[in-house]
């Protein structure tokens, strides 16, 4: 079909009996070679150029937009314009490919888009462990510099931001932890073309004192630990209780009994499980219910996996009695398909127990206590019985016997009685 396309020509035919086609329809125009409309079915009109290149036999189109988004003495024009580049032997598709790239690589290059769209579904799918990272690179960099390029994000920016945080009080671990989260960001942006080099690749982490003191607990300090998370329990228990005489009362539907023998959620059986395995938190997050195997062996056993582990290395850890008491009775209550220790608002992976484990410690009277030194204690506990740093280093899976050596102190008195043994 040919015609003289105008807007004229365009609106007539919108309002004729032939629109839509039932099929794809060209309508050539007869003032300009290769000028055409396509219809679709669906009433959709777009503008396109039908040319050849030189020495090819084969025709190629060209669209230049939607009629709803360009007038027809523009698209004419823009034809035009493209057919004089064909003969000048310009490949206009790749010309156009590559402004749609261009332009795709530069909206990507802002911090919060790549983050968004790139980076954080990466990490959602193909690490186990990256919640913590997404976390520190979107509370410290994406919600401060969101519009930044990526390529700006650079060393005295950085630096700045880490003499802030210095000031406050943050450690030297914990100022390194997000830069690295960060870095290692930067590395996937470069790997995946997005920028052309990492622009943090000079920046150095800042020392940190292996040599300072580990915190881990005394018999008295775990004793009061343990009863605090009994007493917890008990009065998550009563809370359940009376909770339901409540709801009783208004008639609404009762929630399960916590029965004795049972665990009133996650977080008990997550501390002495740390206790009993010098598991990490992010470790414990990252548990699934094939991870564990309670009838390996004498004792059962928990298999670390590489991809959720820090060293990134798999490694099984035996159980002793309490752990693996403590994992039957939260599997049969539990009863997990996947995750070990679901969130149970969103049942995915937990992001934190801040609230809960810091209302334990206050209970307990721990001062300057973390989560991670039930990590020191379990590992304190295994060198003061003997044994060697090796096995403690398997068992944490440490990368070197140096770690393995900062985090296997014995404690003072323990030593104490070692030179009186020599004096004796």
């Amino acid at each position: 079909m040919k015609e003289k396309i105008t807007d004229r020509f365009i609106g007539k035919f919108e309002r004729s009996v032939a629109f839509p086609p039932e099929k794809r329809l060209v309508i050539y125009d007869t003032e300009m070679k290769g000028f055409a409309l396509v219809v679709q079915p669906s009433g959709s009109m777009s503008y396109i150029l039908r040319y050849r290149r030189p020495g090819d036999r084969a025709f190629r189109d060209y669209t230049i937009g939607r009629t709803s988004n360009i007038s027809t003495a523009a698209a004419r024009k823009e034809a035009l314009n493209r057919s004089g580049q064909v003969n000048t032997g310009i490949d206009i598709q790749q010309a156009k490919h590559d402004v749609r790239l261009r332009a795709e690589r530069e909206r990507m290059q802002t911090l919060k888009v790549f983050f968004d769209e790139k980076y954080k579904p990466y990490c959602e799918h193909e690490m186990r462990n990256g919640q913590g990272q997404l976390l520190a690179i979107k509370t410290h960099f994406v919600d401060r510099w969101p519009n930044r390029p990526l390529k700006d994000i650079n060393t005295f920016l950085v630096q700045n931001w880490r003499k802030e945080k210095l000031k406050i009080g943050r450690g030297p671990g914990g100022v390194n932890r997000p830069v690295s989260a960060l870095k290692a960001m930067l590395n996937r942006a470069v790997e995946w073309e997005v920028i052309e080099r990492n622009p943090l690749a000079a920046i150095k982490p800042l020392k940190e004192d292996s040599g300072h003191k580990v915190r881990f607990l005394d018999e008295q300090e775990e004793e009061r630990l343990r009863k605090a998370l009994d007493a917890r329990e008990a009065e998550m228990r009563t809370e359940r209780i009376s909770h339901n005489q409540w709801r009783q009362s208004r008639g609404k539907e009762l929630r399960s009994e916590i029965r004795q023998g049972e665990y009133s959620d996650y977080l008990k059986p997550m501390v002495l499980l740390a206790l009993n395995t010098g598991l990490r938190r992010g470790e414990i997050f990252n548990l699934v219910r094939d991870d564990i195997d309670l009838n390996s062996g004498k004792t059962g056993r928990i298999v670390v996996q590489g991809a959720g582990a820090k060293s990134g290395n798999t490694r099984t850890i035996p159980l002793t009695n309490e752990a693996r008491e403590l994992l039957t009775i939260w599997i049969q209550q539990s009863d997990p398909s996947d995750l070990l220790f679901p969130s149970p608002v969103t049942r995915k992976r937990l992001n934190n127990i801040n609230r809960s484990w810091a209302g334990v410690v206050q209970a307990a009277e721990l001062n300057k206590f973390r989560f991670h030194d039930l990590r020191h204690t379990f590992a304190s506990k295994l060198a003061m019985r003997g044994v060697d740093l090796y096995t403690i280093k398997e068992f944490l899976g440490h990368a070197s016997i140096e770690t393995t050596q900062r985090y296997a102190h014995l404690a003072p008195d323990h030593k104490s009685k070692a030179i009186a043994s020599l004096n004796a």
